[in-house]
């Protein structure tokens, strides 16, 4: 299976645990997607702000001085129609719900497998027109 070219795109990667950063930077580096890390909430509305490259925000739910939910709900009011997929390791009605009403996209739950990921990229981050 060949691996999708996503050298013309960039996302957001908020996650403070580094092993989990890892694991996406790792799964996400041959498609060549440009790739920022937030390592907490704060970080990351800031990033979003500073940066409107970025295409797709993947969101941990729960992360220092700011939770993902938090963030995500910030992003929406100057950034509306970025994509943002929470994940969590808290899988239940009430982190569901904080999602939706932060305003996420997508919502996955960890542990994430490799073809999970780039599912992400492709629902997402879809192929641009080219213009000739």
């Amino acid at each position: 299976m060949g691996t999708t070219d996503f050298k013309d795109r960039t996302i957001l990667i908020a996650e403070d645990n580094d092993e989990n950063f890892t694991l996406v930077h790792h799964t996400y580096k041959p498609t060549g997607v440009n790739i920022f890390r937030a390592k907490n909430g704060i970080e990351a509305v800031s990033l979003c702000r500073d940066h409107p490259e970025i295409e797709l925000v993947l969101m941990d739910g729960m992360m220092p001085l700011m939770t993902g939910y938090d963030a995500t709900r910030e992003i929406r009011v100057f950034r509306p129609e970025l994509p943002v997929v929470v994940i969590t390791a808290y899988v239940n009605p009430a982190s569901l719900q904080a999602a939706v009403a932060g305003g996420a996209n997508d919502y996955l739950a960890k542990p994430i497998g490799v073809q999970e990921l780039m599912s992400i990229l492709k629902i997402w981050l879809p192929p641009r027109v080219k213009v000739n």
